[in-house]
């Protein structure tokens, strides 16, 4: 069953993106959407990862406790050697799961990892209490106290988390009824497994919600976020998007030696267009302009924005100067092929664009200027005549060449 959601996603519809939601499903308490689960699960991995290493630490010193309880019972002679040697073993064994999890890098092997660690402890804990049949009280405890362990602090998925639970819930009272045998009075064992079904029931209950509010809230989350860096009029990003994915490319582009070009666009004689027309059919006709650059650009790794009023910005890694004015004029061809009236250009009866296309092979610097070099290509593309593209190379120091 999926819960109406309070949350999304972003796809593009027509211009730009619209809100898609996404749905959490109610008894899994998953995303619906595989990506956004996955993505979800990666922004939990370091917390996650924290959680398990403390409850490693946790183990590993309660461990070491019993070991000085259990070699104190020894001398006594009310344990006995194989007792002692397995609680020894106990120590070593979390920190051995913290060793490896300290070097553990993906959600997937934390949710192995955790199994494992998991299955081992609860049979050393098990195989304890079987040399140990006098601590008979401690039975009851340990099931219930392990139950709410796996379903509320352990990071895996609900139905990882209940399939483990409710296994453990099967197999601790037969072991246990198998050690005690007749010891074992029949109403103890009896209370006992209702106070197991009512830690599952609890348990399952707590952890499907807890897990549905943090997804949604992740979610939420990634709606804001979106919404923030999207042009609310023709629905590509914006500017705050465009300023973060310039600034995360120039670096990726600095490390791998590898070229990044920016066109700057600019709407030709836009003003007398509003003023004639009318501001909704500017709007209307940004939009229209807006798709027709998405379209046009089609490589994943490019990025359409709006930059303000009526220019647009094209960022593009990985292309030198010849395929960035490549790019400039396939877009001037594609206003042509639109055709869109424009009863008051000077340069004729059609839309036209002006275009500044700016290309850093040098990225030493910082990527604003990138962009202010990509401003002046664009006032000499209109200083010259508009409907045109001027292509240059930022250079390493303060020299500025034009084409």
């Amino acid at each position: 069953m999926i819960e109406s959601p309070a949350n999304g996603r972003l796809k593009r519809d027509d211009v730009g993106v619209a809100i898609t939601p996404v749905a959490v499903t109610r008894w899994t308490a998953r995303l619906a959407d595989p990506k956004c689960e996955r993505d979800y699960q990666q922004h939990r991995f370091p917390e996650d990862r924290g959680r398990v290493l403390l409850l490693l630490v946790l183990v590993a010193v309660a461990s070491g406790l019993n070991f000085f309880v259990e070699l104190d019972a020894c001398g006594r002679g009310v344990s006995n050697t194989a007792a002692l040697a397995q609680a020894f073993t106990l120590i070593w064994l979390p920190l051995v799961g913290l060793a490896i999890g300290a070097r553990i890098r993906s959600p997937q092997l934390l949710e192995a990892m955790t199994l494992a660690s998991l299955a081992i402890g609860i049979v050393g804990r098990l195989g304890m209490l079987t040399l140990r049949p006098d601590m008979i009280g401690m039975w009851p405890t340990l099931m219930v106290g392990i139950v709410f362990v796996i379903y509320l602090y352990l990071p895996l998925r609900l139905t990882g988390s209940t399939v483990l639970a409710i296994t453990f819930s099967c197999i601790a009272p037969i072991w246990w009824s198998q050690v005690l045998g007749d010891a074992l009075a029949p109403d103890v064992f009896y209370r006992a497994l209702v106070w197991v079904f009512l830690a599952n029931a609890l348990g399952f209950t707590a952890a499907n919600s807890l897990q549905r509010s943090q997804r949604m809230q992740y979610a939420q989350g990634l709606v804001m976020t979106h919404l923030l860096s999207t042009d609310a009029m023709t629905g590509i990003p914006n500017r705050r998007r465009f300023d973060a994915a310039l600034e995360r490319e120039w670096r990726r582009c600095r490390r791998a030696g590898a070229p990044l070009s920016l066109l700057m666009i600019d709407v030709d004689h836009f003003k007398a267009y509003n003023d004639h027309c009318g501001h909704p059919q500017g709007d209307a006709c940004l939009r229209q302009l807006a798709q027709l650059l998405v379209d046009t650009i089609k490589r994943p790794g490019d990025i359409v924005a709006r930059y303000g009023g009526e220019e647009f910005v094209v960022l593009m890694p990985d292309i030198g100067t010849a395929g960035a004015l490549a790019v400039a004029n396939k877009l001037a061809a594609a206003l042509r092929h639109a055709d869109i009236t424009h009863p008051r250009s000077p340069a004729g009866p059609r839309m036209t664009i002006s275009i500044g296309a700016a290309t850093a092979r040098n990225l030493r610097g910082e990527p604003a200027a990138l962009v202010e070099f990509a401003d002046r290509l664009l006032y000499a593309a209109k200083a010259a005549g508009r409907n045109q593209v001027s292509v240059g190379q930022l250079p390493a120091a303060g020299d500025l060449r034009a084409a």
